[in-house]
């Protein structure tokens, strides 16, 4: 049995898709569908939609969430005579990093302002053995609370986006 051939994963490849947004299968060409969305955004029913993006996408528009938002990308094949759009989800890092920024910076400007407001006098030594552990430990709980939370909100986002473009686009999906 000859043995199965072996490729190396391409880098700049787009990432697999999310198998929780169907592929859609459109009567029209890449420039018409990305015309037509373009109209249903201006109408409101695409929020941050935009043409291009990385990959060779098509288009990408918000999947809106809380605390953090991701970009639906939608890439286009051709099939015969329809044109396949296929969907995943990108993370938009600036949020998050800029919340893990945050909370890591400020554990040790807290400790300095709580050493100058608690007198030495009280007889509790140096704050740093009960601070650190206040002060550290939750971070790591509620990082991935939030992510949790942003997961499951911005899927919700991304299927009122995917709903929006099936009706504009009037898609069959596959």
């Amino acid at each position: 049995m000859p043995a199965a051939p072996t490729t190396k994963p391409d880098a700049d490849a787009p990432p697999a898709a999310d198998t929780t947004l169907p592929d859609l299968y459109v009567d029209a060409s890449p420039a018409e569908i990305v015309d037509t969305l373009e109209r249903a955004a201006r109408r409101g029913d695409l929020p941050e939609f935009r043409r291009g993006g990385p990959h060779d996408a098509l288009f990408m528009a918000g999947a809106l969430g809380a605390p953090f938002d991701r970009d639906l990308v939608s890439t286009a094949a051709d099939e015969g005579p329809k044109t396949r759009l296929r969907f995943h989800l990108r993370w938009r890092l600036r949020m998050p990093v800029v919340y893990a920024i945050v909370m890591i910076v400020t554990v040790e400007p807290g400790r300095y302002l709580l050493e100058q407001m608690i007198p030495g006098s009280w007889g509790l030594g140096s704050i740093m053995w009960w601070y650190y552990p206040l002060t550290i430990l939750p971070i790591a709980p509620t990082w991935w609370w939030m992510l949790r939370q942003a997961r499951a909100t911005t899927l919700e986002g991304a299927n009122r986006s995917h709903e929006a473009i099936t009706r504009a686009l009037a898609a069959d999906r596959g």
